[in-house]
């Protein structure tokens, strides 16, 4: 199967595999443009990780650093530990302190590691790191001090060592093939799977758009310290076009990981839908919207105020009231702990909603609430007791904060209207009951129950 994909350059097998060619010693994406190898020269192997540890060096064509990764139910700590090192490249701790977050030894992390994905987490950890720091040298024009910094190694000298070593070359000949940018700006390309809906992506998150992102000329806008990024879309190439101001260069590494979440980049779309068309609902629905996305969030804490504020209102009336927190109080844990409900219900809310925005955020700034809690049925209870958050916004936030496959708002009435047969809803006993068959799915399964209920009209 995996030869018959790298004959066609499937890209919806980008990232499930890589080649290696054993008569060139390079290792490459199922889309690389260059010419196929015979099939007695290749291996197949699951991560860039396994290629480079049986010795094989990156294509400078395909660019493995581009491909989706693999993304996964799992909560294990291996699993963690990979999504760990994967959002921060550990270029502020060590693997020791990353590690010790899970309540067992660091050597059984390890070996848990190991046992998963076939290489130490240290394996995987300068796999990640050169990748990143070879995709900044062929794509951007950043100074070597900046991208050494920016891919977790605190100098040029031990950037240079390390690719060295691994891929017989170092940073000054990638440096040969920097792309020019455009007035300066860097811009980054960031691989998925396709099939994509950009457009219903972009529907979703111009309707829900905080004051600090909006969507113009077909593009996804972020404001990030007072500098602007630019998303767009390259469906030719099943990728997206990330345009990063230069004042931003340090925080590469971070915007690109906030891209995957927010797009969800990693999603393998033939696989859901594979699973979601046992039932024969959701099997019409994933032939009418074929890849279909759900939408993570830039910046937790921020979504979390949104979906508070906008209950029982408008879309343009909580757009208007989020701008009002910015501009007044501020978006900020601290900012808004340190207020108090009576001011926030100025802006423009009824007091009891004000004292949940409140709550919450006291809650997060004490570090009561962790946003980045991993376990979706500790962070789901962690959300319902705070008084005035209820299980839809629970659920709703185990989608998009936490960015859990199978969160479902069986409360939900456009999910229930959706489910019904016309002019009737299925209560929400009978969703849930109806939902058991999309596990764990189904995050996905609710966006396509949207979908379908937006274009009847509702």
């Amino acid at each position: 199967m995996c030869y018959k994909a790298l004959l066609s350059h499937d890209a919806r097998f980008d990232g499930i595999f890589f080649t290696c060619v054993k008569t060139t010693g390079i290792y490459c994406r199922p889309v690389c443009p260059t010419a196929s190898p015979k099939y007695e020269n290749c291996s197949f192997v699951a991560s860039a990780a396994l290629a480079e540890r049986a010795g094989f060096r990156p294509c400078l064509r395909c660019h493995p650093e581009r491909a989706p990764l693999v993304h996964s139910n799992e909560s294990s700590s291996a699993y963690l530990l990979r999504q760990h090192i994967e959002k921060t490249l550990l270029i502020d701790e060590t693997l020791t302190d990353a590690t010790g977050k899970y309540g067992i030894s660091a050597r059984q992390v390890r070996r848990a590691f190991s046992d998963v994905f076939g290489v130490t987490p240290l394996e995987y950890l300068m796999t990640r790191r050169l990748l990143f720091a070879k995709q900044l040298l062929q794509e951007t024009t950043l100074p070597v001090l900046e991208i050494a910094y920016s891919s977790g190694f605190n100098t040029p000298g031990r950037l240079t060592i390390n690719m060295r070593k691994r891929y017989g070359f170092g940073p000054r000949e990638l440096r040969k093939q920097a792309v020019k940018n455009v007035r300066g700006s860097i811009v980054l390309r960031a691989g998925y799977r396709p099939p994509f809906d950009w457009d219903a992506l972009l529907a979703v998150l111009a309707g829900r758009a905080t004051p600090a992102e909006y969507i113009a000329d077909g593009a996804y806008h972020r404001v990030v310290e007072g500098h602007t990024l630019r998303v767009a879309h390259d469906p030719r190439n099943h990728q997206l076009l990330v345009r990063i101001p230069p004042e931003l260069s340090r925080s590469v590494h971070t915007i690109m990981q906030a891209v995957r979440r927010l797009f969800d980049l990693d999603a393998n779309p033939l696989a859901i839908a594979e699973a979601l068309s046992i039932d024969r609902r959701m099997r019409q629905l994933t032939e009418t919207y074929p890849g279909v996305r759900v939408p993570g969030a830039w910046d937790n804490f921020e979504l979390l105020v949104r979906v508070i504020v906008g209950q029982q209102i408008s879309v343009a009336g909580a757009t208007t009231i989020m701008r009002r927190i910015v501009d007044r109080v501020g978006i900020t844990p601290a900012c808004l702990a340190n207020s108090t409900p009576e001011v926030i219900a100025g802006i423009g809310m009824p007091l009891k909603r004000a004292t949940t925005i409140h709550a919450v955020s006291t809650l997060v700034h004490s570090s009561a609430i962790d946003l980045d809690e991993r376990n979706p049925r500790q962070f789901y209870q962690q959300l319902i007791a705070v008084p005035g958050i209820g299980p839809w916004t629970a659920e709703y936030l185990c989608m998009r904060v936490l960015h859990w496959p199978d969160a479902f708002p069986a409360g939900d009435l456009g999910v229930q209207k959706a489910l019904g047969l016309p002019g009737k809803k299925l209560t929400e006993k009978a969703a849930l009951a109806a939902s058991q068959l999309w596990r764990p799915w189904r995050s996905y399964a609710t966006m396509l129950l949207w979908r379908s209920l937006a274009n009847q009209g509702g």
